[in-house]
């Protein structure tokens, strides 16, 4: 049994990365894993994950103490087996909910280095608008020592189709991990 994180930063529920994500979950939870799921995206003004300090010179921010990503997310990505990174294609890049928890990571590089790593990506458009997300992984999975168990690059994820296709993928990577 394999303790598994699932990120999530997509804002739209239900979405096509929400779908990638579920059908990885279904499957991953029925090969009897370990599941926490945090879905960054929707999480809504009243969980922001940095605070601006309105009384300090030069614009800076703090991070409040009861932040459910220092509190709740990275505890579990501490223990955790494998990491999962789920997002939407946003300008080449995976969304800015996703990205605020990635960054987060920087303070436990070390504690969080050789996990092993999932990645689901949707796309409305096809691969090749992908190329700059599919190195950002690389290069973070590289980085964190996180060799990957299965990726999913959903391209043209607006179609029904393709989307079902890409979500028996995300499933068959779920069943698989133990």
């Amino acid at each position: 049994m394999a303790k598994i994180v699932i990120l999530t930063g997509s804002p739209h529920n239900p979405g096509t990365s929400k779908t990638l994500a579920d059908a990885f979950e279904k499957d991953a939870r029925e090969a009897g894993n370990e599941i926490y799921r945090f879905d960054a995206g929707l999480q809504g003004k009243d969980q922001p994950h940095f605070l601006q300090l309105e009384k300090t010179s030069g614009m800076e921010v703090a991070i409040p103490d009861d932040d459910v990503v220092e509190t709740e997310v990275i505890p579990h990505l501490l223990r955790a087996d494998v990491v999962v990174l789920v997002s939407s294609l946003y300008y080449f890049g995976m969304n800015a909910q996703l990205k605020a928890v990635v960054d987060r990571f920087y303070s436990y590089n070390h504690e969080l280095k050789d996990k092993h790593s999932v990645v689901l990506v949707s796309a409305y458009s096809n691969q090749d608008d992908l190329a700059a997300l599919k190195l950002h992984i690389e290069n973070l999975q590289e980085y964190m020592r996180w060799p990957s168990l299965g990726d999913v690059y959903a391209d043209d994820s607006w179609n029904a189709g393709k989307l079902k296709k890409h979500a028996q993928e995300a499933y068959e990577i779920g069943k698989n991990i133990r």
